[in-house]
């Protein structure tokens, strides 16, 4: 018998997402879950978050979820801070938790509310991948090319080959390449976070030790967050040593009136 996959309806899901987390018992878990294997790919992001200077900067976060990153940049002290977000209920956490240290708006998902070059950083993370229509894509980084006077940093997981599934895409370097480049937008520079033996070993286990349906945001099982912690003693070491170029990594664009 086949089955049958609900459509993603990327508004429905993360607002279903969002309730997740703000019923969850540990309220300070605002970004992603409370596992050791994205606990150690936390760590890992925000130490690439902070190697941009974000000081006095007019920032802005594409797809900002319950203000996990934004609460991080409000240390960097930067001019101006904001994020937008197609979910209603990203938005309402997201508020909830920063109050007036960023102004948080919600989006239709392929226009921005802002005039053009408002912002001298626009980032992404983990937000175009989850985006399967290509003219929507599109749109939007259109969208973020405009309003971003200098630069723009996508964190984002990328192929060798491009992959799809139903709520997900890892592109190519050379399909944003081309997506931006048409935007007047050239590549800077790629980071890769260097994860894929923690990325491939600890999948296995949460594939096998939590259930099916659990869905994204609802809290692991003990038993997979017990051999995560024995097995990431040794993956850690090996991603370091033996680096894969996937997964997630953060492409540099810049304007190219600016350089």
């Amino acid at each position: 018998m086949r089955m049958e996959h609900k459509p993603y309806i990327a508004e429905e899901y993360w607002d279903s997402v969002a309730i997740t987390i703000k019923n969850r018992d540990k309220k300070s878990l605002i970004a992603g879950d409370d596992e050791p294997y994205y606990s150690y790919k936390r760590k890992k992001f925000l130490k690439l978050l902070h190697s941009i200077s974000f000081h006095s900067k007019k920032v802005l976060e594409i797809g900002c979820g319950p203000g996990g990153n934004l609460i991080e940049l409000v240390k960097d002290r930067p001019e101006l801070l904001a994020g937008v977000d197609i979910s209603n209920e990203m938005v309402r956490l997201s508020k909830e938790l920063l109050g007036d240290q960023a102004e948080i708006i919600k989006i239709n998902g392929t226009t921005l509310p802002f005039g053009a070059n408002h912002f001298e950083i626009v980032f992404t993370s983990t937000v175009l991948q989850h985006i399967t229509d290509e003219s929507i894509l599109s749109d939007l980084v259109k969208e973020i090319c405009r309003v971003s006077l200098k630069d723009v940093y996508i964190f984002e997981g990328v192929e060798k080959k491009r992959k799809q599934n139903l709520s997900n895409v890892g592109r190519t370097i050379n399909e944003y390449l081309r997506l931006f480049q048409a935007n007047n937008f050239l590549l800077e520079e790629v980071k890769f976070l260097n994860m894929h033996w923690s990325w491939l070993v600890c999948g296995t286990i949460r594939r096998v030790f939590n259930s099916r349906k659990r869905k994204e945001g609802e809290k692991e099982t003990d038993v997979s967050r017990l051999f995560q912690r024995i097995v990431l003693v040794i993956t850690k070491p090996l991603d370091e040593l033996f680096p894969i170029q996937r997964d997630l990594a953060m492409l540099h664009f810049k304007k190219i009136n600016s350089l």
